[in-house]
């Protein structure tokens, strides 16, 4: 049974802000309106003030990209970008964009880069002659690289010093104000709460408001007792407190160890090590390196900097390297790994950064650290070594190479000679061990080489293109991403897409930029157009949406910078303040019109079919439903009242009622009883036998009872992630599914009502 009680608890965030979408996009809020009768005056005066700067708005991008297209060709923007699967995505994104709206400019830059991507293949060919390369003098360029990211390094710290300065001092005042309110907080315990969750609002820490509305809840409810609230506040929401500036003080300030936490947060280090312990285990922080012995710990990034990545891999290559070389070369080597691997540690506790500033110096140094492989590879060789040509070619990264280099070479010797235990290894068992690890370092070069050739492809693409079993070809993809060959770029159809680390240049940077723009203003300008030829009351939402687009585009433009300059600045210094009030007016009057003219109204919501996926994917992808909407629906007759769904519930949305449904228990078919476990058939048999007549109502137990009850689903806190529905170990499927509509009439009269 679902439970629709919606009083004046306070609602689950994920909760409000889905309904608050609901209602803003339907119409349904009710906001200071001015009579019906003017609706179509305030829509005509609308028009009348803001025709005359959407003129100046819509002619805008024509006139940004004809001198952005002039500065490309001055500048030769186009010959800093090596990545041609970049191109080839900004050449679809001007296409689309033309195709939508012409927008001047646009098309020579897309020819532009059509015939820069032609030049680049037809550059590209299979090389006859052997280019030999002086390894002494290439290895001298090393140090003055690798001294010119040491510089950046540091510029990259001492912005990280002055950027933290002023997130330390509100990480101080919110320590200053805990340590203020510690000696009051075996008092009252209702008012500590209020105290906490002022200064723990200001952290945005998920856990810790997630906490502090479930105790409300609880003791609301009256299933915390005084003694059980005043020991979770004092305690457990004390220390999600602590866990919440720990992140944010990561987040803002950078890394730091222990002792530097419990400094800052002016408390001891053991309480830090504990709430650290606790937030490794939710993959919320990582240790990052070591300071005087001390353990360094940072917040977890969702994906690192392609650069740190970029620059492990040289250091990998250098290291196969200082093996292969002898005497000053190697010392070089040795120095220069020396300095990189001080200079990756660095990076690893900066986080993040400007990847662009580095983008010259790592390329070149990669470049250059890649030729001196290639040239020790050739030099060296054996008789055995075809299959290493073969991976050569395939485009396998060089410091993987040089591991399968040793192998080849010294794998012989585990034949004819013994290992550390005086064993010998059997020459058909060498020949088959050997036969697969080729196999499959050959195939990983192929797929490394459909990658940097096509850009970020996923396993499907991969498999089609390569001939290899898509089964094999996940697998190392897998193995790839893992040893940072590859790492993940986003989703195309529900496929992960894989790519190799990249370092982005600056031109690069704003290719991007520019491409992604340039498709945002042709769609929001053929939508403008459209809307202002007949506008309408429910046309205002796009009407802003589309102002919007093009205030934020002229934002992003003007940080946009080619050759070191920006571009058509005095441009987009004229259109900056027709954008904002633009925007202005459109909200303005999107808040006037009355909500009785909504999108949709309540009645349409009900039953409202929940989107999964489309039908052409459905088979590919499986359950994938729009979480956050559903409804949640019970059956007694596989129930086991094990309260696995309420203690799993993220939300505390779930309930086991201390209610027993006679009645429901007779209507349970015989065949759903024989499928529960022997207990609970016996009870139901023997409740069934014990009968004079059927009963009617419920009995209520005087105190929870796990093991009998019915379980109520809150919706006004519920999110249907289906963490229930996993957990549940009912009979079959459970005895929770998640039914994907969802009745919204009472949730949405009640939020309406709010706001009257």
């Amino acid at each position: 049974m679902i439970a629709e009680m919606y009083d004046d608890r306070e609602m689950a965030p994920k909760r409000r802000r889905m309904l608050d979408m609901i209602l803003s996009l339907g119409g349904l809020k009710e906001e200071a309106a001015i009579p019906l009768s003017r609706v179509n005056e305030e829509i005509a005066s609308l028009k009348a003030s803001i025709s005359p700067i959407v003129e100046s708005i819509l002619s805008f991008p024509d006139a940004y990209f004809e001198d952005l297209l002039n500065a490309v060709q001055r500048t030769g923007l186009v010959n800093g970008i090596s990545d041609r699967a970049l191109i080839r995505e900004a050449v679809l994104k001007l296409q689309r964009a033309d195709e939508v709206s012409r927008l001047s400019g646009v098309s020579g830059l897309r020819a532009l880069l059509a015939s820069t991507l032609e030049a680049m293949a037809q550059g590209e060919g299979p090389s006859t002659s052997e280019s030999r390369i002086d390894v002494t003098e290439v290895l001298q360029q090393l140090p003055a690289l690798v001294q010119q990211i040491e510089a950046t390094v540091s510029a990259y710290e001492e912005n990280a010093r002055s950027a933290s300065e002023a997130a330390l001092s509100d990480v101080k005042q919110m320590a200053s104000s805990v340590a203020q309110m510690l000696s009051t907080l075996e008092g009252d315990p209702d008012e500590a709460l209020e105290s906490l969750q002022k200064i723990g609002n200001k952290t945005r820490y998920g856990p810790f408001l997630r906490v502090a509305a479930q105790l409300k809840r609880g003791k609301r409810e009256g299933r915390i007792d005084e003694a059980e609230f005043k020991r979770l506040v004092t305690r457990n929401l004390l220390q999600e407190l602590y866990r919440g500036m720990i992140l944010l003080t990561l987040g803002s300030t950078g890394s730091k160890t222990v002792p530097q936490l419990a400094s800052l947060i002016e408390t001891t280090p053991k309480e830090i090590q504990s709430a650290i312990v606790s937030m490794i285990q939710r993959s919320e922080v990582e240790m990052v390196g070591l300071n005087g012995g001390a353990p360094v710990f940072a917040a977890v990034l969702a994906t690192p900097p392609q650069t740190t990545m970029v620059v492990k891999g040289i250091l990998q290559q250098l290291r196969g390297m200082v093996r292969s070389l002898e005497g000053e070369s190697s010392n070089t080597v040795k120095v220069v790994l020396e300095r990189l691997e001080r200079v990756h540690g660095r990076l690893q506790l900066l986080s993040e950064y400007d990847e662009t500033k580095l983008s010259e110096p790592v390329n070149r140094l990669r470049e250059l650290v890649g030729s001196v492989t290639e040239s020790l590879l050739k030099a060296k060789t054996s008789d055995k070594s075809e299959e290493l040509r073969l991976l050569v070619s395939a485009g396998l990264e060089a410091f993987a190479r040089f591991r399968l280099k040793i192998a080849l070479e010294k794998g012989p010797h585990l034949v004819t000679g013994t290992n550390a235990y005086g064993e010998k290894l059997d020459p058909d068992v060498y020949k088959r061990i050997m036969d697969t690890y080729l196999d499959n370092e050959i195939e990983r070069g192929i797929i490394l080489l459909l990658i940097r050739e096509h850009g970020a492809m996923s396993a499907k693409d991969l498999a089609e293109k390569s001939r290899i079993p898509q089964n094999r070809v996940l697998s190392h993809l897998l193995r790839m991403k893992r040893d940072e060959l590859l790492t993940t770029v986003g989703e195309t159809h529900g496929y992960v897409l894989y790519d190799v680390p990249r370092v982005p240049s600056e031109s690069e940077v704003t290719l991007k930029v520019v491409s992604e723009i340039a498709l945002q203003l042709a769609e929001a300008k053929s939508e403008l157009s459209r809307i202002l030829q007949d506008l309408k009351p429910q046309d205002i939402g796009r009407l802003a949406n589309s102002l919007e687009v093009f205030s934020r585009a002229r934002d992003k433009l003007a940080r946009v910078r080619v050759g070191g300059s920006p571009v058509a600045e005095a441009i987009l210094q004229e259109v900056e303040d027709k954008a904002k009030t633009a925007v202005a007016m459109a909200y303005r009057t999107r808040a006037r019109i009355p909500s009785t003219r909504p999108k949709v109204t309540i009645d349409d919501l009900i039953d409202i079919d929940v989107p999964s996926v489309l039908d052409e994917y459905r088979d590919m992808m499986g359950y994938a439903p729009l979480l956050g909407f559903g409804t949640i629906n019970w059956d007694q007759s596989k129930c086991l009242g094990c309260k696995s769904c309420e203690l799993s519930c993220p939300e505390d949305a779930i309930f086991l009622r201390p209610k027993i449904d006679l009645e429901e228990i007779f209507r349970i078919p015989e065949s759903s009883v024989q499928k529960l476990p022997t207990n609970r058939a016996l009870l139901y048999n023997t409740l069934r036998g014990l009968a004079v007549s059927r009963p009617v109502g419920q009995i209520v137990l005087k105190k929870d009872s796990p093991g009998f009850g019915r379980v109520e689903v809150d919706l006004w806190l519920c999110v249907a992630c289906r963490t229930c529905v996993r957990r549940c170990p009912g009979p079959e499927n459970g005895a929770l599914t998640l039914e994907l509509k969802w009745s919204l009439p009472e949730v949405v009269r009640h939020m309406t009502a709010e706001t009257r």
